[in-house]
């Protein structure tokens, strides 16, 4: 590549890097990936017994009040760490190897602005 084409080249990729960090600030869990874990949460101290019968926390409540049951979903996925998740640790690596494709393009153009 030449120099023009290494500076366009510079430029799309800033743009890339750009446009991945924004989608990592604004990377959001999908409750719906996490209602498995939210209801073994809710169930983890055992069946609640009823009128002599077991039931599920979970069930209880999902039944009982869907809507305090999402709003517990969304609490419990809320408090998770993003790091912990593989998506956005996908998002994470594509960062990086964009970063790594950006240093190697301006490592060749210092190398052609520099006559190597």
């Amino acid at each position: 590549m030449n120099k023009t084409e290494l500076g366009k080249a510079i430029e799309i990729k800033k743009a890339e890097i750009a446009a991945k960090e924004k989608e990592i600030d604004n990377f959001e869990f999908d409750p719906d990936d996490y209602e498995e874990s939210y209801k073994e949460a809710l169930d983890s101290e055992g069946p609640v017994n009823v009128a002599g019968m077991q039931f599920d926390a979970s069930r209880i409540i999902e039944e009982l009040d869907p809507t305090a049951y999402r709003c517990g979903l969304v609490d419990y996925v809320d408090s998770m760490d993003n790091e912990a998740d593989p998506k956005f640790q996908d998002l994470v690596g594509e960062l990086e190897t964009l970063t790594d494709e950006l240093a190697d393009l301006e490592s060749e153009l210092e190398d052609i602005e520099s006559g190597i």
